[in-house]
Parts: structure tokens; sequence; C-alpha cells
């Protein structure tokens, strides 16, 4: 048997097009047979625990219907809450990557962008950490241990610089079997064609 194709995907929690770029991936999933390997990256480092206010021309396009954003969400059947202030992801990322050593990266990362995207959320705060962590079956206690405890910073900080090194400056960016690179989340016919490309043989 042939060896899945690892598709890799450095997002952060607060760029919308990252939770739809998910459901992208949902589709590559369920047609071929992938590995996907969730990666860090900071849209605006310098975010304070509290947050920063979401710029005023930012959040009037996400107010604007015919956005093309709120269009691919609602195709995609997302629900979208509008939000005034952008959380710090750090904590959120180095609960992920606590999440991956226990075997849960996947459903952990969806469950935070779901959080946020949907519900509204705040990913700094750890009823949102340990809530996600309860629904996909990880020790709350043992996760939020871990990072308070600084265990996942340089993990974080190590991938998110990496990152950087490779030239990711924009999420959401895919690499699909370490050899084409999609960025952002363009339509599925991209990304099968990207997998054609590499031999993948549909489910």
């Amino acid at each position: 048997m042939s060896e899945p194709i690892t598709v890799r995907v450095w997002s952060d929690f607060v760029c919308p097009w990252c939770y739809v770029g998910l459901q992208e991936v949902k589709k590559l999933q369920r047609d071929f047979d992938i590995q996907v390997d969730w990666r860090p990256f900071f849209l605006r480092p310098e975010t304070p625990p509290e947050g920063l206010p979401l710029p005023a021309h930012i959040r009037e396009k996400m107010k604007d219907p015919n956005n093309p954003l709120k269009q691919r969400a609602a195709a995609a059947g997302l629900t979208m809450v509008d939000r005034d202030v952008i959380p710090s992801t750090r904590r959120a990322h180095q609960a992920t990557e606590y999440a991956r050593t226990q075997g849960k990266l996947e459903p952990f990362h969806a469950a935070l962008l779901r959080r946020y995207w949907s519900e509204g959320q705040d990913l700094w705060q750890w009823e949102t950490l340990r809530g996600a962590a309860e629904e996909v079956g990880l020790d709350a206690d043992a996760l939020q241990r871990a990072v308070e405890g600084g265990q996942f910073e340089k993990v974080v900080e190590d991938l998110v610089n990496e990152a950087r090194a490779m030239g990711v400056n924009a999420v959401p960016t895919f690499v699909l079997g370490d050899r084409y690179g999609i960025q952002g989340a363009q339509d599925y016919a991209v990304f099968k064609q990207a997998m054609e490309r590499l031999g993948a043989k549909p489910r």
C-alpha cells in the first residue's frame, strides 16, 4: 500500500480564510489518502494577551455581504461571527502543540477554529482552550499545566521561525507532498489538480 501524501498547512486561528481552508482540507481527506500536518503562524505576533481592536477598514469589509470571504463561508455552510477584537493566539498554538503530542492535533485545531469563528469565543481564555480539550478527549488540566509551564513556548516559536525562513509570509499556506505550494484558500479544484499531479489516486 502506498504511503499517504502529507499536506502541511500553516495557519493562524484569527485568519478567517484558514477556517475556510479547513473545509477544503476536509474534502481532500474525503477524496484522497492524506496526512494533514497543521503548523503554527502568527499573523500579528505583537498582539498582547488582552487582544487588539480589529482595524476599522477590515471591520467594514467583514460586514459587507458581498465580501468573497462571506460568500465562500456561506457556500461551505459555515457560520462566521463578526469579531471586533483580535486575540493573541500564542496560548492557542501552544495548546495545539500539546494536542499534537497526544495524537489529537487535527480535532483540537478544528475545534478551536470553530469556537473562535462560529461561536465567538476568546482564544486567550482558558475556558475556550479547556473546552476544546474536553471536546476532543484531552485532559484539560494536563494541557493547561503544560502550557502554563512554558513547555511548548519554544516549540511554537521555532516552528514559526522555520516557516518564515521557508518564505511562508501569509496564511493559509499549503504544501502538498513537499512539492506543490498553494497560497490562500483556493477553490477545491486547485487542490485536486495538485493531488493528481502528485499521482494520488482518488479513494
